[in-house]
């Protein structure tokens, strides 16, 4: 799965919050995920403050950390490269281990001396039955809706993202495309939107609405109850930062111990559909 560095921005700019006269210690911050029958991917990152001597994005990576992820029977350290299907492109991977649903996976990062942890659970895929193309009030302007099934006799947290093929490197949240299954019935229905990011290669006049010809891939990814946290108040993030009479200033969730970021493990399942 392709995907984009998304929380760089959002530490960057909180470490401007800061009063001037502090200067707050760097953290560690990670972007990390591994789906079932997938490999894990770690981008990783510093906060530091933004001053002039300090423009360019690449110099918050980090190139040369130590990363380990273990599911509890064997470990395996993750190499770095460079990858341009990645913002920034500089990833961490391995093909020595594999996701699995129903499996936990801890993440140890060390680097200059600290060191940083989290810990994920892999969810069971739920799939998706069928994609319908919705329009708008505008007609050249649509949106999609999705119909999978909620197992009612457990606690499950869900996350839908799209892809414009040719428009997005990655599979974007929908806006509000984070939720628990309180809110759903058995056969349940939810509406999928374009998401945005600093990053994504969209038109500029995008909307949160699809256009007619886009191939749009629908992603389903089931979450364990951090991972939905974190994606929670992603999306409340992006929904609310921009409101300048109600600004949000909470931090985003984590999951990482002693940093910033997210460790997430993901059962997914995709299904893509033509905007006509």
């Amino acid at each position: 799965m392709k995907h984009l560095a998304l929380l760089l921005p959002c530490i960057i700019l909180a470490a401007c919050v800061k009063d001037e006269t502090e200067a707050p210690m760097s953290q560690i911050v990670v972007e990390g995920w591994i789906e079932d029958g997938g490999y894990p991917v770690v981008t990783l990152g510093e906060t530091r403050p933004v001053d002039t001597q300090m423009q360019d994005i690449n110099e918050y990576i980090i190139q040369w950390g130590k990363i380990t992820v273990s599911d509890g029977e064997h470990s395996v350290i993750l190499t770095g490269g460079y990858d341009d299907r990645y913002f920034p492109p500089y990833k961490y991977t391995s093909y020595d281990i594999i996701g699995k649903a129903g499996k936990t996976y801890t993440l140890t990062v060390e680097y200059r001396g600290r060191s940083v942890t989290a810990v994920t659970t892999i969810p069971a895929p739920v799939r998706i039955d069928s994609l319908r193309v919705v329009q708008s009030e505008s007609d050249t302007l649509f949106y999609v809706k999705a119909f999978f099934r909620d197992n009612p006799e457990t606690k499950d947290y869900y996350g839908l993202f799209a892809r414009r093929d040719g428009k997005d490197k990655a599979f974007l949240l929908s806006p509000m495309g984070a939720f628990s299954d309180e809110v759903l019935p058995a056969q349940a229905a939810a509406n999928v939107y374009c998401g945005t990011s600093v990053y994504t290669e969209a038109d500029r006049e995008a909307s949160e609405y699809f256009k007619e010809g886009d191939y749009v891939q629908v992603q389903l990814r089931h979450f364990d109850e951090a991972s939905y946290r974190f994606w929670r108040s992603y999306s409340n993030y992006l929904n609310l930062s921009s409101n300048m009479f109600f600004p949000y200033t909470q931090e985003l969730e984590s999951n990482i111990q002693g940093g910033k970021g997210y460790w997430c493990g993901y059962g997914t399942h995709t299904r893509s559909v033509r905007i006509r």
